[in-house]
């Protein structure tokens, strides 16, 4: 059973949490529910969970205080939070779990099967490097990308171009390439704020990397790692107002 230690300070947000934990009665112990990160700082070195969920906004406090103060991290984090789309794109971007108030009971097992594949794979204290980094306001972001061993991290700018496979897809950077098993759209969404465009229902590339257009029947670009990206024809207005 995984040990479980809850940190929020709201008494009903941490009780829907253990309503949702007694629904798998054979997955985790709860050893504590702690509503205030001075007690949180004293107990978890304590009590040495594998796992916790923490609140986001803790009375005058926050959970990243807790993080940065805890000193080593050796255990699973998964974040509860209100809507708060700026560390939402954060968590998305350093491959954390988040669970958004009120919890979902979905939500809740889709993270729990996560959990359970994960739980010995991940280096928390690298992915927390990645967060605090891409919590910071017109940081370069810094992407996390999952693997069957563990993860690897990405520089946004140094991603070329995306191209769908499936489910999965293929992110191509200078250095070679990388597969993940997410759709396209997820890369989509999560990037769009960052110079890349969609050219084509398989494709995505970063407008920064884009070295030639050459326009035609079936136009495409030349991208800096050399590669053919098409552009579909209902795309090609839009990608070329990039470069009005």
């Amino acid at each position: 059973m995984i040990k479980t230690i809850i940190i929020d300070d709201e008494t009903h947000c941490s009780d829907r949490v253990l309503s949702l934990i007694e629904r798998h009665p054979k997955t985790f112990n709860v050893l504590a529910v702690i509503d205030n990160v001075d007690e949180a700082l004293r107990l978890v070195p304590q009590l040495q969970p594998e796992l916790v969920f923490l609140d986001i906004k803790i009375h005058d406090k926050t959970g990243f205080d807790f993080l940065q103060e805890i000193g080593s991290i050796n255990f699973k984090i998964i974040f509860t939070t209100a809507f708060d789309n700026f560390a939402i794109k954060a968590f998305k971007f350093s491959a954390l779990d988040y669970l958004l108030k009120p919890i979902d009971t979905d939500d809740f097992d889709a993270a729990v099967s996560r959990l359970k594949d994960n739980l010995s794979k991940q280096n928390m204290e690298q992915q927390l490097q990645n967060l605090f980094e891409n919590l910071k306001p017109n940081q370069k972001k810094v992407i996390t990308i999952p693997s069957l061993t563990g993860f690897e991290t990405l520089k946004v700018v140094d991603i070329i171009h995306l191209e769908a496979d499936t489910s999965y897809t293929h992110i191509f950077t200078k250095d070679g390439k990388t597969m993940v098993s997410k759709p396209i759209k997820f890369y989509e969404d999560l990037l769009a704020e960052n110079a890349f465009f969609k050219t084509h229902k398989s494709h995505l590339i970063n407008i920064d990397h884009v070295k030639k257009y050459y326009k035609g029947k079936q136009s495409y670009v030349l991208m800096s790692n050399d590669a053919k990206v098409p552009i579909s024809v209902r795309r090609k207005d839009e990608f070329l107002k990039h470069f009005i």
